[in-house]
C-alpha cells in the first residue's frame, strides 16, 4: 500500500521549486473582467439620446425609474471587488466633475472588453514580465 501512494505522489528535485498555477490565475482574472463588464454593460444602456430608462426595486419595495448612471450603480448591490472598483470610479467622477460618472464606467468596460480580447490571444503579463 505505501509503494503505491508513494508512485502517485509527484517527486520533487529541490526544496526551491515552486509550483504555480497559471489556470487559476487566468479563470480569476477572466471572472474580475467578467463581473467588471457587466456592471458596465448594466449602465451603457442609459447612456446618450436614446438611452435607456432603467427599473429599480428597492429592498424596502420602492420602485425608482432613471436613466441617471450615477443613480442606478448607488442603487446596485455590488458584491465582487472588482464589479464595486466601477462603482467607486463613478463616485470619484461625481465628487471630482459632478458629470460623466455613465462614461467613465462605460470606458473602463470597454478597455476591459479589449484587454478580455488581447488575454483570449495569448498575451499574458506573466510571459512579457519586465521586471518592473
Amino acid at each position: 500500500m505505501a509503494a503505491v501512494a508513494s508512485a502517485s505522489a509527484p517527486a520533487r528535485s529541490s526544496k526551491t521549486e515552486s509550483y504555480v498555477d497559471n489556470k487559476r490565475k487566468d479563470d480569476i482574472r477572466m471572472s474580475n473582467i467578467k463581473s467588471a463588464r457587466s456592471v458596465a454593460d448594466a449602465v451603457r444602456t442609459s447612456l446618450g439620446p436614446k438611452g435607456m430608462d432603467k427599473m429599480i426595486s428597492t429592498a424596502s419595495g420602492d420602485v425608482i425609474i432613471t436613466n441617471d448612471g450615477a443613480t442606478i450603480l448607488n442603487k446596485m448591490e455590488v458584491l465582487q471587488p472588482a464589479a464595486k472598483m466601477l462603482v467607486e470610479l463613478s463616485k470619484s467622477q461625481d465628487v471630482v466633475a459632478g458629470d460623466g460618472t455613465t462614461t467613465v464606467v462605460v470606458i473602463a468596460g470597454a478597455l476591459l472588453k479589449q484587454c478580455q480580447t488581447l488575454l483570449h490571444s495569448g498575451l499574458s503579463n506573466d510571459r512579457y514580465h519586465t521586471g518592473f
